[in-house]
């Protein structure tokens, strides 16, 4: 298969097959023309890479992977995986901390600033330092995480 055709039936752009050729994790043919050739593995070989994309692994962990999936055997390939998803799980669960501790902060605002009065006059930059301190003392909520 041709670039083009392999780009259509993988959902892959052109310039990412040319940069997953520069970085080692795919690898046609030549045709004489000096054209790509892909065979129809790189097809399966793309979605394991798009699918580890999805799961927030970066290139580099992903080229290991696929290196040790030709070499080793499925329990060595599992053994050297699993700690790659421990370890985003980790990353994620830090960050849902950190979104979730600033959404409880966002809230107090918006509580603070709901207690304002109504007026016609220009703003008082007591309403916003109220509302900020609102959102400080928001019970349950670690500022120094953020």
């Amino acid at each position: 298969m041709r670039i083009s055709e392999v780009s259509r039936r993988s959902g892959v752009s052109a310039s990412a097959l040319r940069y997953y050729e520069s970085i080692g994790l795919i690898s046609p043919q030549r045709a004489r023309n000096g054209y790509r050739d892909y065979d129809a593995e790189v097809l399966s070989r793309l979605d394991l890479i798009e699918a580890s994309k999805e799961l927030g692994l970066p290139l580099g962990d992903i080229g290991r992977h696929l290196r040790s999936q030709e070499a080793d055997s499925c329990t060595e390939v599992r053994d050297k995986l699993r700690p790659l998803l421990i370890e985003r799980m980790r990353l994620i669960d830090e960050k849902r901390a950190r979104l979730d501790s600033l959404r409880a902060r966002l809230d107090g605002a918006d509580r603070g600033l709901a207690n304002c009065p109504d007026s016609d006059d220009h703003c008082s930059t007591e309403c916003v330092f109220r509302a900020l301190e609102h959102s400080l003392s928001t019970p349950g909520v670690d500022t120094d995480a953020l």
